[in-house]
C-alpha cells in the first residue's frame, strides 16, 4: 500500500528541514548522512503522487515543500563552494610544501650529506 500524500510530504519536509539545519551549521557529515533517507522519502512521495488523484494534492503543503527544496538547493550549492575552497587550499599548500626527503642506497638523505664537501673549480 502506498503511503498517503500528506504522510510522504511531511516525511520529506522533515528531512529537508533537518538537512537545511545541518548545512546552515556546516555540519556536512550530518547532511551527508541524510542523503539516503532523503532519496527514499522523495521516492515515496513520487509513488504517492502517481497513486493520487489531482484533487487529492495538498497545495499548501506542496508549496511549503517547494520552499524547503529551494532553500536546500541554495545551501547545498554553498556547501559545494565551501568544500571546493577547502580543497583548493589543501592543493595549494601541497604544491608549496617542501619535497619529501629522498634517501640513497646507503640510507643517507640524498642531497643532504653530513660529510664535508670540497669545492673544486677549474680555471
Amino acid at each position: 500500500m502506498t503511503p498517503s500524500f500528506d504522510t510522504t510530504i511531511q516525511a520529506l519536509a522533515k528531512l529537508l528541514a533537518e538537512e537545511n539545519t545541518a548545512l546552515a551549521n556546516m555540519d556536512f557529515a550530518r547532511a551527508g548522512a541524510l542523503l539516503a533517507p532523503k532519496h527514499a522519502a522523495a521516492d515515496a512521495l513520487a509513488a504517492a503522487w502517481r497513486a493520487s488523484a489531482a484533487s487529492d494534492m495538498p497545495q499548501v503543503e506542496l508549496l511549503q515543500l517547494g520552499k524547503l527544496a529551494d532553500e536546500n538547493r541554495r545551501l547545498l550549492n554553498r556547501a559545494m563552494r565551501v568544500q571546493r575552497r577547502v580543497l583548493d587550499l589543501v592543493a595549494r599548500a601541497a604544491r608549496s610544501a617542501q619535497p619529501t626527503a629522498r634517501y640513497s642506497a646507503d640510507g643517507q638523505a640524498a642531497g643532504h650529506s653530513t660529510r664535508p664537501r670540497a669545492l673544486a673549480t677549474r680555471i
